[in-house]
């Protein structure tokens, strides 16, 4: 994979990282921020080597400060509160504590986006540190990141999908988010080469498979389109976005959601209400082996979506098919 890729995956890594802090906050579930101060540890390292131990294992709940490099002189707190508050009693903390005589910089990592902060931070001249610098959010750390070269940025990716799937998904009721599942469903679609239906030429006219071929269901099929597509469509084209598909896959998965959609159609005598369900609750359960809850409704999006498309349902070319009335 080309730099290019690895930036995308692990800005599509840290901003789902980001959003799970916050909506999980949101209901008062702080345990994510626990794994994150180990995980942050191991990923400062990466990208700014800093060698970092977690003070919260030397003391729990320990105050002021999260993790820190004594060799540096560095010392982290990592937290989803980015109020200026917050930093003030970090702050008189750090002093109170006289944390200041073990460490020259103290550094703010924010969970959550970071504000605009014009509140002054006093330190007493204490140690060093800036509200401009050492303040850092996902965005300031992937503007150091793109800087690297591409086998940083290969062990910062594989870095994140390993500890994201193991450790931080571990904390949640494991269900994915409508762009996981999207991304789940493609991968899944793009590695299955086996095509058993005999290949047909296919014809691509979306208005005269649902207003012809599909005349019953045609009030159906359309306003399933216009319910989800607000709801699912930039999560299809986000993951499309990440995944970054070449000409090989976008046929391998053409040529599989035809063979696969027509055999479902057949099996419902061509209803396609009744194929689209069954459809998306076979893709639900294959992909559920992994052990997490897929949105339901993403998968049917997408079916629905590339319905439009003719590649789910195709047109056969040279095929008579009755007029419903």
């Amino acid at each position: 994979m080309n730099k290019e890729v690895y930036l995308k995956l692990i800005s599509s890594a840290l901003a789902k990282l980001a959003l799970e802090v916050e909506l999980r906050n949101c209901i008062s579930l702080f345990d994510i921020n626990i794994i994150a101060e180990d995980f942050y540890k191991e990923f400062l390292k990466l990208v700014y080597g800093y060698n970092l131990i977690n003070l919260n294992i030397i003391e729990k709940n320990m105050s002021a400060i999260d993790l820190a490099d004594q060799v540096s002189r560095i010392a982290i707190q990592v937290t989803s509160d980015n109020s200026s508050t917050k930093i003030i009693d970090t702050i008189v903390k750090f002093n109170d504590k006289k944390l200041h005589t073990q460490y020259d910089r103290l550094i703010f990592l924010m969970l959550i986006k970071k504000k605009k902060y014009t509140t002054t931070f006093d330190t007493s001249g204490l140690f060093s540190f800036s509200k401009d610098t050492d303040i850092i959010d996902h965005f300031d750390m992937m503007q150091h990141i793109k800087e690297k070269d591409t086998e940083d940025l290969k062990r910062i990716s594989e870095f994140l999908d390993r500890e994201l799937s193991v450790k931080v998904k571990e904390t949640t009721r494991k269900q994915a988010s409508e762009v996981e599942t999207v991304i789940a469903l493609i991968e899944y679609l793009s590695n299955h080469k086996k095509v058993t239906a005999k290949k047909e030429e296919t014809v691509t006219d979306p208005e005269d498979k649902i207003n012809r071929r599909f005349k019953e269901y045609s009030d159906f099929l359309k306003g399933l389109y216009i319910e989800l597509v607000s709801l699912y469509g930039e999560a299809v084209k986000q993951a499309n976005d990440i995944l970054g598909l070449d000409d090989v896959k976008i046929l391998v998965i053409r040529l599989y959601l035809r063979d696969i959609s027509t055999q479902f159609l057949e099996k419902t005598g061509g209803n396609p209400r009744e194929a689209l369900e069954l459809l998306a609750s076979f893709f639900e359960e294959q992909m559920g082996a992994s052990g997490f809850e897929f949105d339901r409704m993403a998968i049917k999006y997408y079916l629905i979506s590339e319905t439009i498309k003719c590649n789910v349902f195709p047109n056969i070319v040279g095929e008579k098919v009755g007029v419903t009335s």
